[in-house]
Parts: structure tokens; sequence; C-alpha cells
């Protein structure tokens, strides 16, 4: 590319060839309307010395250059009609991009060496708009003076020639329209008329074009119809170009073809379909990503604020500006102050600079008490959803990283930055057009975790990875301690500083003093004042009171703007009521008072004033106090209080407070310094109005609690189905039935408890709430899109309860965050399955289970889950922290999710005791070095010790107010240590029993100890991602180990006692050298959290645990994996070795306690778990405000491993199920077990009820068929016969015979009265699939894998081979005889379905469709359709007449066999009952239709119960409005509906 640079003379040059983006100038583009051709300079004229030639056409290139240099730049670039140079081939080649629209292309064109030059040139001008600094729009049709340009937005002379400018019209000008950062509009007179943010609402009215497209909103977030409208009434010299000239403002690019016509619009067309569908995916995987979109610098919420004023803050500006582009490795930027000095303002106009540059990479500005934008939790995946936006390269690439970590919102901090930021702008590096991308995080201070800050200045200072593109990291604070000791840990080399309040007064002064400028003058237009107010006497006396706060600069604007026609009497105050040289904060503190004071207005009785303070106090306080702002309205209701009330209250506090126009808008504060105020009793010397935050809090909690009650209910949206996903519920709709005040009391009800520090019983007014509400609380947080908030809102709730006050309601607490932790998952996805799925598979021993049942939906009328035949698995919604063995290594003690410690013998693998005295949850366990005692630390909050010979409780230990999670004895036996919630550790005197010392480390909640091996050192695994190491006898810290990116979960030192190993949230293990506090080696492997670590006692090895599921050998020299250890079914979360080496033990979150070698790592087996009472099998019965109805059956229990057919008795009124197991069991249709039948010695692979229902067959692998009576459970017969597994059997229709068909290639008869065997089929030379017995038993056909059916005829004492058909290209998969027995339907694993005539073995019909292989095939009792089912997951319904058309249904699921029910309305499949819609040929009594597919129990085709995928159906029986499931872990589930 090669521009035009204006020397200082004005004459003007062409630049050399400029290929590198940093060699690239700040330039200015000229955009306008074309004149003879005669008259337009072109690169020739420029090159041969012509130009002056053309005069007028020169004097647009002049005036630009003119132009330019009064705004600062050198060079310019006319892409629309001049001097456009495309370096291509190392050649110079002349495009002359505004005559592509000329008369005589051809002409301009033979500078030309290939199309697609063109091509290249026509989009790119698109970009080199997009990267000018200015653009210049010469309205040659236009007429103004500068006499004519006023301030005023309408009534301009010139408004009628701009609305109707040809410039507006043509097809160009479009892009040149938009793409610009900044468009500034000229008359043919060169007067500036304003730019396109100050006559937006003209363009806008002239061009139907958004105003947030003419903002600079990203056009591909405008729909394709939308954009191409705004070109639909402009023109064109050539009917190409009308398309052409879209190509830079829908992105794509095709080839030029000129004389195609309107054949380009064509082509148009489907380059942007073909990028819509891929911009379609990408925008939908974006979505996934939870954001904070008021976090944005140019969010609605921030669209008042301000930015710095043309003039002001001249020298900081560009020294953030030559940071930012520089080449250094200083890839992050602090600008810290105190508050008020403008931190924010800057970071906005930075903000806005590289927005407008398209450099912005994103931006997120803290805000406490601003919902989602007060907590870390979305900052990446909010700069990521931006960054994707803003730099279209990276866009793909963060998609696809969505795509392969779909859990990535809630992975750790570390993973959220490499996968979402980092990884992706390395991948887009050569694609990137920039070589600085800036992101922008103002206010870090205000985030919610000081962990998380330091966390985030860790991550977001490690950009070193990345070289062609500089990431760079501006980021704005108050000067607080973990931000500042978190900067200097970053090496000076890669960071860059600036205090705001350090700037010399004069230039503070300077800023100030052009701010109140500005800001007076609009308020004496506004008020009429002369023009000599205020005088700058007055503006010097306030830039001095204002100490250098632009806070009290802006909070005093506004106060004497309020004032209105009172401004001067407002100004004259503020210069009398403030002394100077007070210090800042005491100036912010007066002027603050001063809009408080006055805001109760003289005039007022006394109770009149107490009256309207204490409105203050509430209003305000909740104001401060909110987690999540909201609007007038929604705080009014939220308190009870009018919204006349509020309005009023806030009547006079507009300089204060920002109340925004629109009702729905949210209240804020003008500056997060005005809570500050409120809140300290120091500050705020009037108790009418300094806030009380813990009654305020109490306050919040109690009409979150009345809101809630009053507001929630089942089916809050009024769904059409229970089954209704949330990705189809229109957010308006959710908005609409629940409101912000609802949605607001939902999220932060315990947070409030909390801070409030209420105190809460059973059965009080919070107990009774959770009790009726807890299931529409969960369904309306999903609603919400907020399922992810559930667990930690009830943890919190559940932190507030005492075992003293909360007996009952602690254990109804913690079932309840089981339910959580186990359906999460599916109520996140559909909301209404927490009436349904969360109660039918939440498990029998979880009270919510009962407590609930009666808010089941009224469409299930009856289940019963029948567990299986086995231990119940262990939930994992809480686990243990580590493992001990006793000195010499011969038991091994853990702790539980159960209330007891256990110990179990190790040698013997076998149970030894249980500790139980603790009210909750064992969270870790320790064994003293002499043997004799245990300590347990319980979430009960006390720590208990043992006497591990007599068994009985040496001593107790309180002190602790939350969950114990670690205890450690000390090496010498003397102390314990123990680390809890509450984020305290505690030392004990063991013998004595009492504490010794609480460490003072300011830390946040400890997960692990570990004491060194010589007592000397206390490590700490803390939540705050530090390692505290604690100098046990000099009582101090010795220093604090920090690398990690998330909680610590588990230390451990060496016997050495000079490394220490720690795992984290992180996914990582560390390796330090303790003497120099470093890291020695970092271990990366696990894809989850890790959990424990420890040393082999020689330090050769370090095992390590994660939520991963795996145990992890490493060498601890190199860090290698040594071998991988699995076997758990739940993540790891402890792991020690065994005094002597040789064995390591590990336990898992679900109590599982595994051993293995320690140095091979095979598996040296698993220790017996403790048994745990379980309810099982109980019945509910659930109709709409009835009470649950129990039928308890003791032992009741379905199979032992997974149930491989179910089946219906004819009448309806019984179910057999068969197992893996070898065994059969008879149920009642309710799930009540008549019978067990045992006889098999293998699986059972088929059973039926003969026609009569008083017997049942079977069929197993173990080569045997066998009878059953179904009344008493005996075995009739054992039919012996087949050499191999029997796939299948079939009753004649007299119930005399019972045919059976093998692996083994035959097929057998059985007389059902004595068992014998009457005939042996032989004709096929492969498995044998299926047998049907025609409708009068004459006849039976078989199908085999030979590809074959073969049709015999049965005789009283021989059957005889009629037919062998040579049917299929592949195996036969089934066949079935019409109701009249004339033909015979086949299908086969070739994909086809054929019709035969059974007399004659002729091929009648084939019919085509499948698109793989067909499972079975039937015909419809009057003969005329067929239905086939398909591993393509369809059923087909055939006509055989051809009367009717074919039709597909889309089932979901493999269906394995069809036949048509007697009504000739449904199918009934091995999945349930699909409804064909056809008018039925007998009545029915049928009601209901039921499927099931993976996921869904439908009926009459809606999603009504969502399985869990432990409950996944293996197999199905359906009958009338009763569904019965067999599950894979044995289990059986009875639906009726």
């Amino acid at each position: 590319m090669r521009f035009l640079h204006r020397a200082e003379n004005g004459d003007l040059t062409l630049t050399k060839d400029i290929v590198n983006e940093d060699e690239r100038p700040r330039y200015a583009a000229l955009s306008h309307t074309w004149l003879i051709e005669s008259e337009e300079v072109s690169f020739s004229d420029m090159m041969g010395g012509r130009a002056p030639q053309k005069p007028e056409g020169l004097a647009k290139i002049r005036f630009c250059a003119e132009q330019a240099a009064e705004d600062g730049l050198e060079h310019i670039c006319k892409p629309a009609a001049a001097l456009f140079l495309i370096h291509i081939s190392s050649k110079w080649t002349k495009v002359w991009l505004g005559l592509l629209r000329a008369p005589h292309l051809d002409d301009e064109l033979r500078y030309v060496e290939r199309a697609d030059q063109v091509s290249e040139a026509v989009i790119s001008m698109f970009q080199w708009y997009r990267r000018a600094t200015h653009c210049y729009a010469l309205l040659t049709d236009v007429s103004a003076t500068k006499h004519d340009v006023t301030d005023s937005s309408s009534g301009q002379p010139w408004e009628s020639a701009f609305r109707n400018s040809r410039w507006f019209k043509r097809g160009w000008t479009l892009q040149e329209l938009l793409a610009p950062p900044s468009v500034e509009f000229f008359s043919a007179d060169w007067v500036r008329l304003g730019d396109r943010q100050s006559l937006e609402r003209h363009i806008h009215e002239i061009t139907d074009i958004p105003l947030e497209a003419l903002q600079g909103e990203p056009l591909a977030r405008f729909p394709v119809a939308q954009r191409l409208s705004w070109a639909e009434h402009r023109q064109t010299k050539r009917k190409e170009d009308k398309a052409y000239s879209l190509l830079g403002i829908f992105g794509v690019f095709m080839p030029l073809i000129y004389g195609e016509g309107d054949h380009a619009f064509i082509r148009l067309r489907e380059e942007i379909d073909k990028q819509h569908g891929t911009v379609a995916r990408l925008d939908h995987l974006l979505t996934t990503l939870p954001t904070t979109p008021s976090a944005a610098f140019n969010s609605r919420e921030n669209q008042h604020e301000p930015m710095c004023l043309p003039d002001t803050r001249v020298d900081l500006l560009h020294d953030i500006t030559r940071w930012a582009d520089g080449s250094d490795e200083k890839s992050i930027y602090w600008l810290n102050g105190i508050a008020g000095t403008g931190k924010s303002t800057v970071a906005r106009t930075v903000a806005k600079h590289y927005h407008d540059q398209g450099r912005l990479g994103g931006s997120f500005f803290f805000s406490r008490g601003g919902g989602d934008a007060g907590h870390a939790a979305g900052l990446f995946t909010t700069l990521a959803v931006q960054l994707a936006k803003n730099i279209h390269a990276v866009q793909p690439h963060i998609c696809n990283a969505i795509a392969e970590h779909n859990e990535i919102a809630q992975s750790a901090f570390r993973e959220q930055w490499e996968q979402l930021i980092v990884n992706p702008l390395l991948q887009a590096e050569s694609a990137i057009e920039h070589s600085a991308i800036v992101l922008v995080i103002d206010a870090l201070d205000e985030c919610d975790s000081e962990p998380d800050i330091r966390m985030l200045l860790r991550l977001l200072s490690s950009t070193e990875r990345l070289k062609q593109t500089r990431l760079r990291v501006f980021i704005t604070s108050r000067p607080e301690v973990p931000i500042r000791s978190g900067f200097q840990r970053i090496p000076e080399a890669e960071r860059q500083g600036f205090v705001l309040h350090d700037i010399a007064p004069t230039l503070v002064n300077q800023d100030l003093t052009v701010f109140f400028e500005n800001s007076l003058a609009n308020i004496r237009d506004e008020c009429g004042l002369p023009l000599s107010w205020p005088g700058s006497h007055i503006v010097a006396r306030l830039v001095d009171i204002s100490s250098g706060l632009f806070i009290w600069a802006s909070t005093a604007c506004r106060y004497i703007s309020e004032g209105g026609q009172f401004a001067r009497d407002r100004v004259r105050k503020l210069l009398s009521g403030h002394r100077t040289r007070v210090g800042p904060q005491k100036q912010l503190d007066k002027i603050y008072m001063t809009v408080l004071q006055e805001s109760i207005r003289p005039g007022y009785e006394e109770h009149e004033k107490a009256e309207l303070c204490i409105r203050h106090k509430k209003v305000l306080g909740a104001i401060i106090l909110l987690m999540s702002p909201l609007s007038l309205n929604s705080l009014a209701r939220l308190l009870d209080i009018s919204a006349d009330t509020i309005s009023a209250t806030l009547q006079h506090l507009h300089t204060i407070i920002n109340i925004p126009t629109e009702s729905g808008r949210p209240i804020r504060l003008h500056h997060p310094s005005f809570r500050d105020f409120l809140l300290d009793p120091d500050r705020c010397h009037d108790p009418d109005f300094w806030i009380d935050a813990k009654k305020v809090h109490k306050d919040f909690a109690k009409h979150s609690i009345r809101l809630m009650s009053t507001m929630l209910r089942p089916n809050m949206c009024d769904l059409s189905s229970p089954g209704v996903l949330n990705c189809d519920i229109e957010h308006t709709r959710v908005l609409s039935c629940i409101p912000s005040e609802l949605q607001y009391t939902c999220l932060y009800w315990a947070e409030h408890y909390r801070q409030g520090g209420i105190h809460v019983r059973d059965a009080d007014v919070t107990d009774k709430f959770y009790r009726k509400h807890f299931l529409h609380w969960l369904e309306a947080l999903s609603l919400m899109r907020a399922s992810s908030e559930m667990a930690a809102i009830t943890r919190i709730y559940q932190s507030l309860l005492s075992h003293t006050d909360n007996s009952k309601q602690l254990p109804f607490v913690k079932d309840s965050r089981r339910l959580i932790v186990g359906l999460q998952s599916r109520i996140e996805q559909a909301p209404l399955q927490v009436y349904s799925a969360a109660l039918v598979y939440s498990k029998h021993s979880n009270q919510l289970r009962n407590h609930f049942w009666d808010q089941m939906i009224p469409l299930i009328k009856y289940v019963r889950v029948v567990t299986a035949d086995a231990p119940e698995p262990k939930d994992d919604y809480n686990y243990v922290n580590n493992l001990a063995f006793t000195p010499n290594g011969r038991e091994l003690a853990s702790g539980s999710i159960d209330e007891w410690v256990r110990v179990w013998n190790v040698p013997e693998r076998r149970i030894l005791t249980k500790y139980e005295g603790q009210d909750d949850k064992i969270s870790s366990v320790a064994i003293s070095p002499d043997g004799q005692l245990l300590a347990s630390g319980s979430d009960d909050s006390t720590i208990r010790l043992w006497n591990m010979n007599t068994k009985k409780t040496h001593c107790v230990l309180t002190g602790h107010t939350k969950w114990v999670n670690a205890v450690a004895f000390s090496p010498d036996g003397k102390y314990l240590a123990s680390g809890s919630m509450d984020e305290s550790i505690r030392l004990w005197d063991v013998m004595e029993g009492k504490e010794v010392e609480m460490l003072e480390l300011n830390l946040s909640c400890i997960n692990a100890l570990a004491f060194s091996a010589d007592g000397s050192l206390l490590a700490s695994g803390t939540v705050g991602q530090s390692i505290p190491l604690w100098d046990v006898e000099k009582h101090r810290l010795r220093m604090t180990l920090e690398g990690h990116a998330g909680p610590i979960n588990s230390v451990e030192f060496s016997r050495g006692a000079d490394w220490l190993v720690s795992g984290s949230d992180d996914m990582t293990i560390r390796i330090w050298d303790v003497a120099a506090g470093t890291e020695v080696r970092k271990l990366i492997g696990h894809t989850k959290k890790v959990w424990a670590v420890t040393f082999s006692h020689d330090k050769t090895y370090v095992a390590s645990g994660s939520e991963d599921g795996v145990v992890r050998l490493w060498n601890a020299n190199n860090g290698d994996t040594i071998c991988k250890l699995e076997g758990h079914t739940s993540g790891i979360n402890a792991v020690v070795y065994s005094p002597d080496g040789s064995l390591l033990a590990s336990c898992s979150f679900n109590d599982e306690v595994r051993l293995w070698d320690a140095k091979t790592g095979e598996t040296r087996g698993k220790l017996p778990d403790f048994d745990e009472a379980t309810m099982s099998g109980v019945p509910m019965h659930a109709t709409s405000g009835s009470e649950q109805e129990f039928e308890d059956i003791d032992g009741l229990r379905g199979h032992e491993s997974a149930i491989t057919c179910l089946r219906f008795s004819p009448d309806g009124q019984l179910v057999v199920s068969g197992s893996h197991d070898a065994t059969l069991k008879v149920w009642t249709k309710e799930g009540a077990e008549k019978h067990k039948l045992v006889g098999h010695t293998g699986s059972i692979s088929y059973v039926a009820f003969s026609p009569s229902g008083d017997l049942i067959a079977s069929a197993s692998v173990d080569t045997t068929v066998k009878l059953w009576n179904v009344v008493s459970g005996e075995g009739v017969h054992t039919l012996e016969g087949h050499s191999n597994v029997v796939r299948l059997i079939r009753f004649s229709s007299d119930g005399r015979m019972l045919a059976s068909c093998s692996v083994d290639k035959t097929i057998s008869l059985w007389s059902i009265e004595s068992g014998d065997l009457t005939s042996t089929l032989r004709c096929h030379s492969d498995t044998v699939n299926d047998i049907a017995f025609a409708p009068d038993d004459s006849h039976l056909a078989s199908c085999s894998d030979d590809k074959t059916i073969c049709l015999w005829r049965i005789k009283s004492k021989s059957t005889v081979l009629v037919h062998t058909m040579k049917a299929h290209d592949d195996s036969v998969s089934s066949v079935a005889f019409s109701p009249d027995g004339r033909l015979l339907v086949s299908c086969s694993v070739d994909k086809t379905v054929k019709t035969w005539s059974a007399a004659g073995g002729a091929l009648l019909q084939t019919f085509l469709g499948h698109k793989l292989p067909v499972n079975a095939a039937a015909f419809s009792r009057d003969g005329k359709r067929l239905a086939s089912s398909s591993d393509d997951e369809t059923i087909r319904i055939w006509p055989i007449d051809n009367e009717a058309g074919e039709d597909t249904m889309i089932m979901g699921v493999v269906v394995r066999s069809v036949s048509f029910t007697a009504c000739g309305r449904f199918i009934e499949t091995d999945r349930g009952w699909i409804s064909i819609g056809s008018s039925p040929e007998k009545p029915s009594s049928i009601s209901r239709a039921l499927f099931v597919t993976e996921n869904w129990v439908k009926c009459d085709q809606n999603d009504a119960l969502w399985l869990l995928e432990d409950y996944h159906a293996a197999s199905v029986a359906t009958r009338d409005e009763t569904t019965v499931l067999g599950h894979s872990s044995g289990a059986i589930s009875f639906i009726e509906f």
C-alpha cells in the first residue's frame, strides 16, 4: 500500500510501498461522489505530473490533505476514487477503485494483470476505510458557510440539501459511511457540517440504518435481510457494482466478473448464505458462554458515563497509548489512584479509543453491588465473547475451544484464560491485522474476592507465549493491598504503572479547570445565566476545593445543575461550606453530606423530618447494599413500599444517585465512594443518614422470604409440557413471569441472611419457606438460567445452621444439596423436571423425595422405582479429605460422608470398627505418631479425639464455627492443628484438650494442613491459592508459596522437610523448595481438579488423586508420569502411603477405598463398604393436592445386573423381567414382586407369556428354554436341545406349541403339554434371527444371517420345508405373516423391506427408503399397510396397495420390534406405543401413547420424564397407560400416566 504524504510546505508525494502493518501510518480517507470522468485525478496523472491540469479533482485531494494536517495526520488515502495501490507479486499494480464504477472501466484496468487483483482491491477497500483514523465525506451538492452551521441539532439551513444529497444514494458510499470509526461531513464549500455521531438522527432517518450500526455496533450482529435493505434504493453505474459494493458489508470474498449483470447478486447471496450458516453455528457456540453484558465499557448501563474531555489527561493518555502500541514485554499497565481520581473515566476513554481502532479485545468494568459485574466468575467468558466479536480472526478458534471444552464456563480461571483467550490468539496470530490487542479491566478492587484478584493478576500478566500479536492488559483500581502485592510479584520488565494521585497538582488542576468550564457552561446555557457566569475566580475556587478529585467535581456540577434557577445559590453554598486544604476525602464527605441534608427540605414538622430520615435510610441503604441493581419499580416491590414513595425520597438526590428516566432501567450510584461514605460512621457523622449494613441485610432477608413465599409456584411460566427445554423458552416470557425483584431474591436471599447474621431456627419462617418452596425455587433458578448458583446458595444457607438449633432442618438441607448435585444438569435444561425426574430418580433415602412427592407433575399418576439388588451407589455431594494409617500399617482410618470414622484391618481387608459421636460428615482424620489417638474433624465444626485402644472419646475440641476440613498431629504428638472453612487455623494441646493458639494469617478458607518432619513448620493449603508456611516455634509467618491459579486442596512435606508438594483446582501439582521458597517443578496431566498429593517415603515418587477419577504416580525428580491407577468410579480425594511404603491407599468421593502396590501400581483390592440403612422400593401415588401413599415392602429389590427383557401378560396385570443375572422376576404392573424364577445358568435372552397367560417361557444363553407356572412360580419344563444361545421363542396362537431359534442355526418345536421336542428344523447355514407362526398355526417362517427365508408346513407328526427363498443381499432380521396368512414380510441389514407370496414364495414388492439396516416389519390388521423400523431411528409406514402415501416417523432411538395394535391407531414397539393418527378400525381404551427414547419417557409425543444417565432404559414394556423400564443396573421403574 502507498499513501500520499503531505509535507510541511503542502506538497503531496507518494510514500514507499508499505507492506508491514507496523509501518502503516495513521491516515485519513476521502469519500465523495464522482465528477465527470475527465476531472478526476488518476494515478497516472499523479505519476506524470498532470494532476494540476484537473483543478477540481486535485482540489478535493488537497482539501483532504489539509484537513488531515489539521487533525494531526500527515498521510491520506482516497480508496473510493484515486491512488489506491496494492502490492501483488512484487509488482505495483494500479487499481483506481473509484473507476470500477466508471464508464471506461476497461481503460482503467489496463494496469491490472490478474482479475483477482481487482477482487482483492474491492474487498480490502472496506478494511482501508475501517483502519482510517478519520474519514472525510465531501458532499459536493450541499452548500453551507461557517455562518450557516450552528450548535443546534435541528433547523439548519443546509439540512434539506443534506437529506437529499446524492452521497446517500450511491452504492459505494454505504461502506464508506459504516466502515470508518469516525466520519465527518463537509459541504462543497469545505465547511464541516458535523460527524456521524452528531448527525446520527438525520442519517438514520435518511437511510433507515439503525442507530446502533451508526454508533459502531459490529455489522455482523444485524440480520442479513436488514443489511441488504440498507442498499436497496442505492444506485451504481453498473449492475454488478450493486453486489460488489456490499462485499465488505458482509465480509465475503468472491471474484469480480464484469458483464455478469444481475447474476452478481445471485452469487453474493450464495456466498452470504454459505457464510451465514458458519456464522450462525459460531454465534450459537458463543451464546453458550455465560457473560456479564453490563460490564462492557459501551453497555447500555455505562452509555452515559463520562469520557475524558478534549485536552485533559493528555500526558497520561499519551503514556498509555505509547505503552499499548509499544513493542516491549510490558504486557500489563496498572493505573491506580484513590477513590474519585477519575480512573474509570480514563478506562472508558482508553477502551473507546481502541474500540474505534478495532483493537479492543474486550472490556470488563467491575462494580461492587452490580450483580455479576461484581464477581470474577464471568470475566474470562465475557472477554472471550467480546474478543470473538471484536477480532473476527479469533472467533472460530474461541468457538472451537467452547465446542471441545463444553464445561469451560465451570473450569478453573487458568483453564478459561488459556483456552478462551491465549490459545485462540496464538492460533489466529497470522490472520490478526493488528500487532497489539488491548483488554481494559476497570475497578479491579471492586471484585468481591481477594483470592480471585490475586489469581487474575497472575493470569493477566502471563502473555509471554504471544509473539506476533501482543496482548496488552490495562487495569485500574484503588491501591489496595492484594492488588499492590500482586503487581509487585510481576517482574518490572513486564509491567508498567501510573499513580493518579501522584500527578503534579498543577496538571490535575488544569484538567479540572477544563472540566468545570465545560460543565458550568452547559449549566449556564440550560439555566439562561449571563455569559459572564461563573467567572474564572469561581472556577479556580471550585478547582481548589476539589482537591484533585474528579468525583467531587462531577458531583458538584450535578448538584449545581439540579438547582436549576438556584444554580448560583448552590455555587455560593459550595464555596462557603467547603474549606480548602482539609484533604480530598473530607471534601468529598462534605459534599455528600450537603446533598443529603438538603434533600430534607425545610418547612417539615419534626415528626415528618424523622419519617423522611427513616425513608432515606431504608431506600438508600437498599440501593447501596443491593447485590445487583434494580429498577425503581422492582425495588419498590422488593421493599414492599410504593414506587411513588421511593421516587419522592430520591427526588432531590439525583446528584449522587443515577435515576434513569426509563422505568425499567436499574438505579445506580454515580460513584462507589458514596457507598463507602454511608457505611462508615467515622465519615457519615449524622446518625440520620448513616447506614447500618447488618440491619439492611436483615431487612432484605425478610423481604426476600416474603416475596418468594408469595410469588413462587409450580410451573412459573405456564409451560405446555414438563419436557419443555430452557433453550426454547423466550427470555421475555421468563421476565414477565419472574420479574426482576423475584429473580433478585432467588439469587441473593441466602447471602443477605449470611451478612445479616440472622439466626435460623427449626420451624421458623425460613424453614417453612424452604420446606414448601424449595422445588419452586429450583425451577425459578433454572428458568433464570442460574442453575449453576443452586449449590452455592444452599451451601451458604447450610453454613448458617447449627446442630443445636436446626437438628431437623439440617438433614433436610443436606438432602437438598444431594438432590441438586445429582440432578442439577437436568433441571438446568428442563425446568419442570424438578417435579418429575428430580423426585422419581432421587435416592429413596433422600427425605425430599417423600416430602415433595405430592408436587409430582399431574401427568404422572404412579411411580415405583425398584432399585437394583446391589448396594445403593453413594453420591458425591460431599467427600472425605484424607486417609490415615496407624504406625504399624495394620489399620487404616477414613472419614465418611456419614457421621462416623471408619477403620479397617488392612492385612485381612475387613471392617474393624467405626467411631460414632459427631453430628455431621467427617471431613478429615489423623492418627497420632504413637498410634494411641485418632482425631476426626467434622462438618459439625468440632474435632473429636478418640482413644484407639478403648474406642472411647478422649476429648471434644470446640472453637471453630464452620466445617473442619483438615487435622494434623505434630511429629511429637503433643499438638494437633486444625483448619476450617471459618478461615482459621487452631493449635490444640492434645493431652489437655485445650486450644493453644489461633494463627492470625488473614487467610481464606483452609483446605489442608501438614507439619514438616521436624515439626518446625506448618503448611496450609488455602482457597486463596496460596500456601503459607507458619514457623511453629517463633509464632510467625515464615513465607508464602504462590503460583497456583486455583484453591489449594492438598499439601504434604517430604520426610526430609526440604520439599513440599501441593495439588490445586488448577489441575496441576507443584513441588516446592521449602528453604528457598521457590517452585522446583510443575506436574501436568490431570484433566480435573487435583484433590490429593503425597510423597513416597524416599521422596522418589509423588502420588496424586484427582476429580478425573485417576490416581497418578509421578517421578518427583523429572516430573514424568510413571503410571495411572484406574478403577475408582468417582473423583479421588485422598492418597496415602503405608508406613513401610509397600501400599498406596486411595479414597474417592463416593467413599470407596482401594489399595495399590506402591511400586508397580497393580491393584491390591478394595476395602469393604460399611453398611448403610436405606429405604428402597417405596411406591408413590401422586394426585394433585393429595397426600402421597406408601406401601413399604421390606427387601424389595430388582435384579443384580442389567435387565435384558420385559414382557406384559396378555391381560396387562403382570410383568416378567429377565436379566443378565440369569434370573426372572414376576411383578404386578404396580411393581410388587410376586415370584423370583431361578433355574437358568446364563443371561436371559427372551421371555414370553403364553396366549392364556398361565405360562411364562424364557430363553437363555445357557442354551435352554424353560416354562414356568405364573401362579405358583414353579418351573414346569426345561427344554433342552439347542447347542448354543437361544435367541427367541414364540408361542403358537392356540398355546399348544412353542418354537425357538438359536445361534446354532436350528429351529426347535416343543410340545407345551409334555415339554417334548417334536421337531428340529435345519435348513439355515447361519444364526436364525426370527421365527413366526402363521395365523392358523399351519406354517412357520424363519429367517437367518444366511440371507434366506424358510417356510415350513407344520403337521401333527412332522414339519415339512415348503420354500427356501434367497431373500436379501445381507442378513435377514425379521419375518412376519399377514393377518390372512397369504403374505410374508421380511426386512434385512441390506436396508430393504420385501413382501412375498406365502403360497409360492414369489417376491411381490420391495420397499426402499431406510438408510440403515432394517430391524423389524409387520402388517396392519387389515393387511393394507406395513410398518418397519430401522437403525436409522425411523419407523416407516408403507401402503401395500399404493392408495395412501408413505409416512416416516423419526423416533430418536433405534426400534427393534413393531406390530400394529388391534384398533389400528398405534404401533407397538419394544420402546413403547406410537400413535399413527389413523381412524380406528376397532374401538380402543388406550388414551395415551407412551414411548421411551434414550433420554425421555414421552407421553402423546411430548417429553414427560427425563431419564438420568444411570436410568436409561435397557428394556421397555408398555401396556395401556403404564410403562415399565428395565435399567442396566438391574433396577426397574414402573410408571403410570
